[in-house]
């Protein structure tokens, strides 16, 4: 079986449509988990007005603490073998369980990663190679050229193993910083089918993306610490340092200090951290 774990948050219309998309799945061996992350329309109304006998839904109200931490709850109370993020504006192809659930139980990967579109049917990434069958994010984008975004299926199992650094007063961190550490000795498996269609809303993260950053430095600087051992390429691994040097400032915080195989790296690139520091807050006034 299938989780479809939804976070939601004062989004309770678009949940409609991602729920007749459910509705029109071609296999129903799947539960939709949707964790609210305090909202303060109407989606728990919304939510009850839902009633189908082909598949279970379960509904969590949690106090408001960020998408991370839904994500951390559902994982903890989901049922299936497998489990998928869909958010709460998006919604599935009409093929998506049926090609989930096909692929991992035939291969029994830990990770499967699948294509995404647009409303118009659009890839919001490159084809996969056609010679690969598995790969990481970071090899798919510097061997392959292949970036964008991605749906991306785990192990329940699995994915226990990763859950997402929490931070007092920060409500945001980064997918990537998990997606880091599960493909550090992890290879996803490369399906070349849509699975999720997605619509962009004007508070999304894509839009406020430096306001974000501002409130959750210490969400930032572990990502940017992370990215120092992760990147492929020396020019992606200086600019990890720099940001990584100036989010540490804005933050303190402690759990975030370069332990890395890169340490004499790091110390030199100092002058060139305060910098990018100085930057941030003159220009993009942090």
């Amino acid at each position: 079986m299938l989780t479809v774990f939804t976070p939601t948050y004062n989004r309770g219309e678009k949940l409609k449509r991602l729920y007749s998309s459910l509705l029109d799945q071609c296999n129903s061996d799947f539960e939709w988990l949707i964790v609210d992350d305090g909202s303060t329309d109407d989606t728990e109304a919304i939510v009850n007005t839902f009633f189908t006998s082909e598949f279970p839904i379960r509904y969590y109200r949690k106090e408001n603490g960020g998408k991370h931490t839904a994500y951390n709850y559902a994982l903890k109370v989901a049922k299936g073998d497998y489990f998928v993020c869909i958010d709460s504006d998006d919604w599935l192809s009409k093929e998506a369980i049926s090609n989930i659930l096909e692929v991992c139980t035939e291969t029994n990967t830990n990770i499967l990663m699948a294509y995404k579109s647009d409303v118009n049917g659009n890839l919001l990434s490159n084809n996969f190679p056609e010679t690969v069958t598995k790969a990481g994010i970071l090899e798919l984008s510097n061997f392959y050229r292949c970036t964008g975004e991605f749906t991306l299926v785990f192990l329940t199992e699995f994915a226990r193993k990763y859950p997402f650094p929490v931070f007092d007063g920060e409500k945001f961190v980064t997918e990537s910083v998990i997606y880091d550490k599960m493909f550090e000795n992890e290879k996803a498996l490369l399906l070349s089918e849509v699975v999720t269609i997605c619509e962009y809303q004007n508070d999304g993260l894509t839009n406020n993306l430096n306001e974000i950053m501002k409130k959750n430095p210490a969400g930032y600087c572990l990502y940017f610490m992370q990215r120092i051992d992760a990147e492929f390429s020396i020019k992606k691994r200086i600019l990890a340092v720099g940001k990584y040097y100036c989010f540490s400032k804005l933050s303190k915080e402690k759990k975030c200090r370069y332990n890395g195989k890169y340490k004499m790296f790091v110390r030199l690139l100092v002058p060139f951290g305060w910098g990018v520091y100085i930057y941030y807050k003159m220009v993009r006034g942090f």
